[in-house]
């Protein structure tokens, strides 16, 4: 059965080599030729692709504040389409997601927070 980008690729969970939860696909990257289909190229993985998907000003003002947080910060994490290894109920990885920017928003709110007021 061929595959669907929305209904099997977009906003379904990922899962790493180990089988922890790298979130979900946020957006899809495309590469567009003249005479040929679109091709996929990565999914993105980001609270920046997500606001922009609401409001390309929002995803704008997301990505300035996430640029403070260091320097290679401030844009979509992307992920070859080639590193994805199972398109299915969840997509799988071939690599272990916790080293790459995806967690960096957790990890930088894991350094600051030691308790959640109110929690």
């Amino acid at each position: 059965m061929p595959i669907c980008l929305i209904r099997d690729v977009l906003d379904n969970k990922l899962v790493d080599s180990e089988g922890q939860n790298a979130g979900r696909v946020d957006g899809i990257v495309l590469e567009l030729s003249e005479g040929g289909p679109p091709r996929v190229l990565y999914v993105e993985v980001s609270p920046i692709t997500l606001a922009r998907r609401v409001n390309r000003r929002l995803g704008d003002w997301i990505a300035r504040l996430d640029r403070r947080l260091g320097p290679e910060r401030g844009v979509p994490f992307r992920i070859p389409i080639t590193r994805v290894t199972g398109i299915g109920v969840d997509l799988r990885l071939d690599f272990r997601a916790e080293p790459t920017p995806i967690f960096a928003a957790e990890r930088w709110l894991r350094a600051r927070l030691s308790r959640i007021p109110g929690a």
